[in-house]
């Protein structure tokens, strides 16, 4: 019987170590990828960065001309950005950072995206209507502010945002969008 004593230490040990290991991959914090800023519409997925053009905005059933917004100042330069929408979705094009990129002064691509509605959800399953608890399950606590009577929890990855407004203990907006250290 002694010969399997140091055998059955070595294995209860490892198990302990092994659902030591579960729960702290529970409690962390699901780590964001480019994928998060993403979301399906009509079967075609809609990203930041996503080239602007007549073939993604008949896709998604949105006008490709869309409402001039005006000119956004960032990283010093200004950015003229459209607005294109429809229930439920916005969605913002820019030529934002054509100079950096190699691009066109004319080629837009997608800045914005804006969901108002339940038939939309994020590629963890949250959408509008969503409990704080269920996004706190698929995204973690991400940084809370309340500003102006409105609660906002946003995480970050690099220079994208993914923001979620919060009333009543329920999603009722999510916003997915570049950060913009310019001061206006």
């Amino acid at each position: 019987m002694k010969k399997h004593t140091p055998t059955f230490l070595f294995s209860a040990l490892m198990f302990t170590c092994l659902g030591s290991n579960v729960v702290l991959a529970q409690v962390m914090p699901p780590v964001l990828t480019k994928r998060d800023f993403s979301v399906q519409i009509k079967d075609q997925p809609v990203a930041l960065g996503d080239r602007w053009s007549p073939d993604s905005a008949g896709k998604i059933d949105v006008p490709l001309e869309g409402n001039f917004v005006g000119e956004v100042p960032f990283d010093e330069t200004n950015y003229k950005f459209f607005q294109h929408q429809r229930a439920g979705l916005e969605i913002f094009s820019s030529n934002l950072w054509w100079d950096k990129a190699e691009r066109s002064v004319d080629d837009y691509i997608v800045s914005q995206i804006t969901l108002t509605a339940v038939e939309f959800a994020t590629p963890r399953g949250v959408h509008v209507g969503s409990t704080r608890k269920e996004l706190n399950s698929a995204y973690g606590t991400g940084q809370v502010e309340n500003d102006a009577g409105e609660q906002w929890i946003t995480y970050e990855l690099d220079k994208e945002l993914l923001s979620f407004e919060i009333k009543g203990g329920n999603v009722i907006k999510i916003t997915m969008n570049y950060k913009n250290d310019s001061q206006e």
